[in-house]
């Protein structure tokens, strides 16, 4: 007898099994991505408002079975065809499952590829992909939120920056207005200096009250400027304490109990004079 009869073993059965499941698993995921192509081809067609309806009547299909479809025509469409071309570059379909195409929609296109290449797709479970795309978009959010908080920062910054540019512009404003009525003053005690010489005492208590609203007026201009600055100085305090919360809540803590005894013997001292 020359004819060689193969051995069956489990091993060689279970290989043939995996081949047809695979070989199943790619006609289906193909098949459903035909029927994408074509129900986005008919959508156009369609007149607004009996999608449905048509989609009942003609397909058996739900809107919902039909807009999944669609969406895996969208992502995996372009590469089926790219396929078929002779002699194309474009990247190949993934051995994927229906479930599994349905599941890596959840992956922002241009992620998409790396995130397959990261993760061995023939052999991971239905639950351990979507728990892996589950966990991508909660890393996305957290790094969307940093960055949004990082622009947010950004912007107190630029907004404290301008804000203490206008400081500067209205301290130079202050300093001159001082020194003009400093000149004023100086002006004014020098013309009642020569009244006085000249003993002409109503025109001594003009030029008096006019020194003494000249005063008046420098003080009130000394205030106002101590009083912005006390003010700005006031804001930039608190919004560093509002970084220092979120840095480090117990050095926070330590320096608010700081600026707040400070604050109270200032109004204790106040209230007893």
């Amino acid at each position: 007898m020359g004819d060689i009869i193969s051995e069956r073993t489990p091993l060689l059965i279970a290989a043939e099994i995996n081949i047809i499941k695979h070989q199943t698993e790619e006609m289906v995921l193909n098949n459903f991505i035909e029927i994408g192509r074509r129900l986005t081809e008919v959508k156009i067609m369609i007149k607004h408002g009996e999608w449905g309806k048509w989609l009942k009547e003609s397909v058996g299909f739900s809107q919902n079975r039909a807009e999944k479809l669609m969406r895996l025509f969208d992502a995996y469409g372009g590469q089926q065809l790219a396929l078929r071309g002779a002699g194309g570059q474009a990247q190949e379909l993934p051995n994927l499952s229906y479930t599994h195409a349905l599941i890596l929609l959840g992956v922002p296109e241009e992620d998409r590829a790396q995130f397959i290449n990261d993760i061995d797709i023939e052999s991971i479970t239905t639950r351990e992909l979507q728990q892996a795309v589950n966990d991508l978009k909660r890393s996305q959010q957290e790094k969307a939120g940093i960055q949004k908080t990082l622009d947010e920062e950004k912007e107190k910054n630029t907004q404290l920056a301008k804000e203490c540019d206008n400081l500067k512009k209205e301290t130079s404003d202050l300093r001159k207005s001082k020194q003009e009525l400093q000149q004023d003053v100086e002006k004014k005690a020098m013309e009642n200096k020569k009244l006085t010489e000249n003993s002409n005492l109503k025109s001594y208590q003009r030029v008096s009250n006019e020194l003494a609203a000249a005063q008046i007026k420098l003080l009130t201009g000394k205030v106002a400027f101590r009083y912005e600055t006390l003010d700005k100085a006031f804001k930039e305090l608190m919004y560093e304490m509002d970084l220092l919360a979120k840095i480090d809540p117990q050095v926070h803590a330590e320096y608010k109990k700081m600026v707040n005894d400070f604050l109270i013997k200032a109004m204790e001292k106040r209230m007893g004079n």
